[in-house]
């Protein structure tokens, strides 16, 4: 029953076998190749995940920048816009204070020219009654030195 196997057959079998073990071989390596280009491939994404993850961190930063700038650059605006508020109020407040002095000085030159008239006027009366009195004054004297002279003409005769 155990008959051996001819030599053929176990040349042929020694051939199937040598050729199962080349291609398993062949599909062993092929796989061991993939596997190391696929662990390649793995450390250049982890590489290029690692390298995202930092420019994504730059950009974040850069962005925090950016809306911090953005915010002092509005605070300063918001000061800006107040102080030109207050400029513009001022301004007006000034304005209406020069208008009202301008107002007060017009009424103070009408009084100041109506008191410099009245002055004017005032002098030249208390000038006129100043002559009228030097001129009363002047006529006693000179009619007692006429009438003074008068008797002594009339002694004389």
């Amino acid at each position: 029953m155990d008959q051996a196997p001819s030599p053929k057959a176990v040349q042929n079998l020694e051939k199937e076998l040598a050729k199962e073990a080349k291609i398993e071989a062949s599909r062993v390596k092929d796989l061991l190749d993939d596997l190391a280009k696929t662990e390649k491939a793995r450390t250049k994404a982890e590489k290029a995940v690692h390298k995202a993850e930092s420019a994504s961190a730059k950009a974040g930063k850069k962005e925090v920048k950016a809306v911090e700038a953005a915010n002092k650059a509005a605070h300063k605006h918001d000061i800006a816009m107040a102080n030109l508020r207050n400029a513009e109020q001022d301004e007006q407040l000034k304005k209406r204070q020069d208008a009202k002095l301008l107002q007060e000085m017009e009424v103070k030159k009408v009084k100041a020219e109506a008191a410099l008239r009245d002055q004017e006027t005032h002098t030249e009366a208390r000038g006129a009654k100043l002559a009228e009195l030097k001129e009363t004054d002047a006529r006693p004297a000179a009619d007692a030195n006429f009438e003074q002279k008068q008797p002594s003409t009339t002694a004389v005769t």
